[in-house]
């Protein structure tokens, strides 16, 4: 669904067509390529909370003291996003991060936590990001992509941060996650902890957070065309960004075991 702009550009409904039949979903069939596929794509699963953190500075002014918001509806629905990706009912009774939830899934599954671990360090102690991610020692796929979305949260419009954020990860993640779902073998995780993020997600993503980043795009547009054509740009770059991970992360899993036939 592109309805936040004011047509369905061609080359943005091309990458999402592409993206959403990716042979990934398919390809995470065992143990052992779980553990790679959560190796990598817990960089992406952080990066996600670096847009929206983003979006959040550009709509809640953060001097002391307190001043309202430029724009309460901005406000409105990034907190609301927030809410859900930050602090998010853990499914134990408590609250946690996505991150956090997805960190305890690689725990559960025995993945290699080493490089994420090392990556959010190397940052603490005061490293760039580019030092960090070499620290890691993560492949190429993912650093790319990293690369790309901070680009984008630190240089990129708040227009077209905020279609990266709708197009590239709430509008699509619901899909994607439900292709990977639909192809883990039942009997793998039957009631695991990534199989609780990924139900998670699909949930929060489809019926709430989706729609509100829809209407985020729309309201930080403004009805302005040439905001909705940077916008349209944006998105659809974040998107083939998406694609170019999940080609990486294809060679990394058909490194572990051969692909089914």
């Amino acid at each position: 669904m592109i309805s936040a702009l004011t047509e369905t550009p061609e080359r943005l409904s091309t990458a999402r067509a592409r993206l959403l039949d990716h042979p990934i979903y398919a390809a995470v069939f065992d143990l052992p390529r779980l553990q790679v596929f959560m190796r990598s794509h817990v960089f992406a699963v952080w990066d996600f909370m670096t847009l929206l953190k983003r979006l959040q500075r550009d709509c809640c002014r953060r001097e002391l003291p307190w001043m309202p918001p430029l724009d309460p509806a901005f406000a409105r629905f990034v907190n609301e996003i927030v809410l859900g990706e930050e602090s998010d009912k853990d499914g134990q009774g408590g609250h946690c991060s996505h991150f956090e939830l997805y960190l305890q899934a690689m725990d559960e599954i025995g993945a290699d936590r080493r490089p994420i671990d090392t990556f959010l360090a190397r940052l603490s102690a005061g490293d760039s990001v580019d030092a960090a991610l070499e620290a890691s020692g993560i492949g190429e796929p993912i650093r790319e992509f990293v690369t790309f979305n901070l680009s984008a949260a630190e240089e990129a419009e708040t227009h077209e941060v905020a279609a990266i954020f709708c197009y590239g990860r709430e509008d699509v993640i619901p899909e994607m996650f439900g292709r990977l779902l639909a192809r883990l073998p039942a009997n793998l995780f039957p009631e695991g902890r990534f199989r609780f993020y990924l139900d998670r997600h699909i949930e929060l993503d489809a019926d709430a957070h989706g729609p509100l980043a829809r209407r985020l795009v729309e309201t930080v547009c403004n009805g302005d065309d040439q905001r909705r054509s940077e916008a349209a740009v944006a998105a659809a770059g974040a998107v083939e960004a998406r694609i170019r991970l999940w080609d990486g992360l294809m060679s990394e899993l058909d490194a572990v075991s051969p692909a089914l036939v």
